[in-house]
């Protein structure tokens, strides 16, 4: 538990077993994102076509807009250093993932409200993004709550 007067040390908590695995798999998703993102901006004609990319979808990313690049970078860069502070136990880690949930909201609604994100690139990667923003909010309340456990510290 974590102290009770803001000028002392908080207390550590031992590590709980969830904290490896959840950190884990956040890790592995984030490094999935970040293998995506470099591969969208390259514009990689065989990642394209592995993914099933015809030529609408290809030009969705030749010119993709400044404003969501910001928030895709953003969101990309703070999941992965969210699982890692989360792994090493760093209560930064709810910062990270705040920045991390809030980018990538801002990035769906930008894509989804003014990018036409849904009928480029089809309702699988619309429904699969959406689960994945829904997975980092979980992830910043869970860093919130292993901070208040004393665990983070």
């Amino acid at each position: 538990m974590a102290s009770a007067n803001p000028h002392t040390a908080p207390v550590r908590t031992a590590t709980p077993w969830h904290l490896w695995p959840i950190g884990l798999f956040f890790l592995l998703l984030n490094a999935i994102g970040a293998y995506d993102y470099i591969e969208t901006h390259t514009h990689n004609a065989e990642y394209f076509a592995r993914q099933g990319y015809g030529p609408e979808q290809i030009a969705y990313f030749t010119d993709y807009p400044v404003v969501p690049l910001v928030f895709w970078t953003i969101n990309i860069a703070a999941g992965l250093v969210t699982a890692a502070l989360l792994l090493f136990r760093s209560r930064r880690g709810v910062f990270a993932a705040a920045t991390a949930t809030i980018s990538q909201l801002c990035l769906q609604a930008v894509s989804f409200g003014f990018m036409d994100r849904w009928s480029t690139l089809g309702p699988r990667l619309g429904l699969f993004d959406i689960g994945v923003l829904v997975l980092t909010a979980l992830l910043w309340w869970y860093c919130r709550t292993m901070r208040d456990k004393g665990v983070l510290h």
